[in-house]
């Protein structure tokens, strides 16, 4: 599957990267291997596939001091004409890249990432599950960076599900000769402890997808999300705010506008970097509004895998 509404993807990685686990010549491999086919068997069959979509994505984070700070949020947005939605989300993401350090795609602010929405089923509850990739997008007036702007707005392009995963074995198997491969190849074949999953996913099911077996699990977060809309067409119309907690002790908020249709015409995405960054002004404490505000990912990196954030750092991608 290509596609042409982005200008090519720079990267591309050795097509002999999409191997068998049943072919590693680690003595654990076939036990991984069984695991993670044990995992889907027991747990996908609560499992829902969400359909396949693509988006453009604008957004912008602000920091949340405590649940007092987020309190006054939601008086502000109430106050603005936004009303909740719906109850708490809550969800689980993990994210994957080739074995480190050969971080490959999150240095190129390409994040790969599986995501587990909590449902309601027959009474009970199940998740709800979508491979997504999001990947930064250059506009005309951003700093060189490719995603995040100068003043901390991110503008990516998202995809799910069955468009999601046609990429990602796209990605994996378009490029080859690219300086690093090599040795990343070698430490998926002869693996190290370090290229196989990290021990703090044990008891965990890590998600599996066939035909690339060679990205390893580097975050797992679980996040319960409260969103706002407007109810209006006033100047705040069709932006969305999210006030996220973390399993990590991390609050963060986003103001995003979300686009269906891709075009030529970026004045849309400009009118809504506009309308974010008031809305962000007004929801931000201590006049914080201007400041790039920590992801979520990125605190969770900082403390759990600080040489791949390092890295990400080193190479000017900030995370999404």
């Amino acid at each position: 599957m290509r596609y042409h509404h982005l200008p090519p993807f720079p990267i591309t990685i050795a097509s002999f990267l999409i191997c068998s686990r049943s072919s590693f010549p680690w003595s654990n491999a076939a036990a991984f291997q069984n695991q993670q086919h044990e995992r889907q068997r027991r747990t996908r069959h609560v499992t829902i596939q969400s359909s396949s979509s693509s988006e453009l994505e604008v957004e912008k984070k602000f920091r949340i001091a405590d649940e007092l700070h987020a309190t006054r949020v939601e008086v502000t947005l109430a106050s603005l004409g936004f009303e909740r939605v719906g109850s708490e989300e809550e969800f689980v993401d993990w994210y994957f890249d080739l074995p480190g350090p050969h971080w490959h795609f999150s240095l190129r602010d390409v994040w790969i990432r599986y995501r587990e929405r909590k449902i309601g089923i027959d009474g009970g509850w199940g998740w709800r599950g979508a491979w997504q990739v999001k990947r930064g997008i250059r506009t005309k007036d951003d700093s060189g960076q490719q995603g995040r702007e100068g003043d901390g707005i991110t503008v990516y392009e998202e995809l799910q599900g069955r468009d999601a995963k046609a990429l990602i074995l796209d990605l994996l198997s378009e490029s080859a000769g690219m300086e690093g491969l090599d040795a990343a190849l070698g430490k998926v074949l002869s693996p190290t402890r370090s290229s196989l999953p990290d021990s703090q996913y044990d008891g965990y099911d890590v998600p599996y997808m066939a035909g690339a077996e060679c990205l390893l699990p580097f975050a797992r977060l679980v996040t319960k999300r409260t969103r706002y809309e407007t109810t209006n067409d006033g100047i705040f119309g069709n932006l969305k705010v999210d006030i996220d907690r973390t399993d990590v002790g991390y609050m963060v908020g986003e103001v995003e506008a979300v686009f269906d249709n891709f075009s030529d015409d970026q004045s849309y995405v400009e009118l809504a970097k506009e309308k974010i960054s008031k809305l962000v002004d007004l929801l931000s404490c201590d006049n914080e509004g201007n400041d790039s505000t920590m992801s979520k990912l990125e605190y969770y990196m900082i403390k759990n895998q600080r040489g791949h954030y390092d890295a990400c750092v080193k190479s000017s991608r900030i995370l999404n």
